[in-house]
């Protein structure tokens, strides 16, 4: 298959880790979809010192512990002798390479591991809990996170690629909130340092400082989804905003994978009472051909009988997968037979990863889902990209 063109800028010949990589510490708000009373924060590997305002110092070592709770606005720190104090702010800075682990008590929440500094204030009627993380070490966690533990070398640089960008392009997304970014859907999953897995590692490493932007070198919003069903959609048909190097795609590649296919069903009597939602208007004995539509591409709406229907709104409705779907009349029952999962815009995580396994160098997977883009190291953009006046971005 002939990979449509694309612009890559390759600046060094043999290794992009032959340029110097300039990296930087951004803030991450960490559980920030909860609101946490209360933590145990444990000391995995290295030395970590615990001070604030109002406290004395301490330091802590491997396996040592200490309790943080919120209660009446005010944060209260239990340390490994079982004193109890309390501060407005609290900094707990390692040693390099140092690890900790975070365990929400209450709400209880799954324990997790995490490489840098933390900060801890009260936001919200709840912890503040601020991990202070360097740019490529959170790209390895977020990596893992959104592609799974078990990919392709080759994906993990798309991924890493793709995570980098967008942190890069919303690094002021909560900078108001006092951090960058959040660890949950709203940003990037986020879920602490990678289990050890030397796939995401080289992946981020070899790809270390590398960006999408367009054809005036313009941080690109690198959206992807976890499966095409095998044809990809522009932006503007999805958030009515067209994006140049968003264009509709042929994906082949996402055919005959986990998501590439689902079925719902339901009696033919509720998806005439759904139409009639719409004020979608048929006779008391409905042609039921006039209620099938069969696709080979995408389209933008539902045709039934003589009106139609967003298919977008059909997928919000009934919480579809995908909105790209057949419907099909089979006795008194209706099937929604659909392809792919997400709002396929940009690239498919299944298709490429497919593409991964075929052999395909990560230049090639992100070039065919993104149009004319440029892959680059973000310290090379100028400040018209999006990095200029932010206050956490310094070299």
């Amino acid at each position: 298959m002939k990979l449509k063109s694309g612009y890559i800028i390759l600046l060094i010949a043999l290794s992009f880790r032959a340029v110097p990589v300039y990296s930087f510490d951004m803030g991450v708000s960490l559980y920030n979809s909860h609101l946490v009373q209360s933590l145990v924060f444990t000391v995995v590997d290295g030395y970590f010192r615990i001070s604030g305002e109002g406290t004395k110092p301490f330091s802590m070592g491997p396996g040592s512990s200490c309790f943080f709770l919120h209660s009446y606005d005010t944060l209260y720190v239990r340390n490994q002798e079982g004193n109890w104090f309390c501060s407005n702010e609290i900094q707990i800075t390692g040693e390099e390479g140092s690890v900790f682990s975070l365990k929400p008590s209450d709400p209880v929440l799954d324990s997790r591991e995490y490489h840098g500094d933390l900060a801890l204030g009260i936001s919200m009627r709840s912890l503040r809990i601020i991990n202070l993380i360097d740019l490529e070490t959170y790209i390895m966690g977020v990596a893992e996170a959104e592609a799974g533990p078990r990919c392709p070398l080759e994906y993990y640089k798309v991924q890493a690629i793709l995570s980098r960008t967008f942190a890069l392009r919303n690094l002021e997304r909560h900078l108001e909130e006092g951090f960058n970014l959040c660890d949950g859907v709203h940003c990037q999953a986020y879920k602490g340092r990678h289990v050890w897995n030397e796939d995401v590692e080289i992946g981020t490493e070899v790809t270390s400082g590398l960006v999408l932007c367009d054809r005036d070198t313009v941080l690109i919003n690198p959206v992807y989804h976890s499966n095409s069903g095998g044809e990809t959609r522009g932006a503007g048909e999805v958030w009515l905003k067209e994006e140049s190097y968003l264009l509709p795609v042929l994906d082949p590649f996402s055919n005959g994978q986990q998501n590439s296919n689902w079925e719902r069903s339901m009696h033919i009597r509720d998806w005439l009472m759904y139409l009639l939602s719409y004020e979608i208007r048929f006779g008391e004995k409905a042609d039921t051909a006039g209620l099938e539509m069969r696709l080979n591409h995408r389209q933008e709406y539902y045709r039934v009988f003589d009106d139609s229907i967003d298919v977008s709104n059909i997928r919000k409705d009934f919480n579809y997968r995908s909105d790209f779907f057949d419907v099909i009349v089979d006795g008194e029952m209706v099937r929604i037979r659909g392809r792919g999962y997400g709002h396929g815009v940009g690239l498919s995580q299944e298709g490429a990863i497919e593409m991964s396994r075929r052999r395909y160098h990560y230049t090639a997977i992100l070039n065919y889902y993104y149009h004319e883009i440029q892959i680059v190291p973000y310290f090379f953009l100028d400040t018209d990209a999006g990095l200029e006046g932010n206050p956490l971005f310094s070299h």
